[in-house]
């Protein structure tokens, strides 16, 4: 049982990997890449967004969703 979630894991993670074209890079360059998009994430919500936006137009329409979220999750915050 732990093996079988052990393999699907580590599956994803694999694509992960090859999709972000990171599976190249030693592992101090891919734990720099991880804290980069993560901070950059995080701190820097809305011009990661605005970065996205821009690279990939497509992803304006998938994230949209995400964007109500975090932005009724704000109002109520300030509120």
């Amino acid at each position: 049982m732990f093996r079988k979630i052990w393999n699907s894991v580590s599956g994803v993670y694999l694509l992960y990997e090859l999709n972000t074209c990171i599976y190249m890079l030693d592992p101090w360059e891919k734990r720099f890449v991880r804290l980069l998009i993560f901070s950059s994430y995080t701190f820097l919500p809305d011009y990661t967004r605005k970065l996205v936006y821009a690279l990939l137009p497509a992803a304006h329409s998938s994230l949209s969703d995400l964007d109500l979220d975090h932005q009724r999750s704000m109002e109520l915050k300030i509120h």
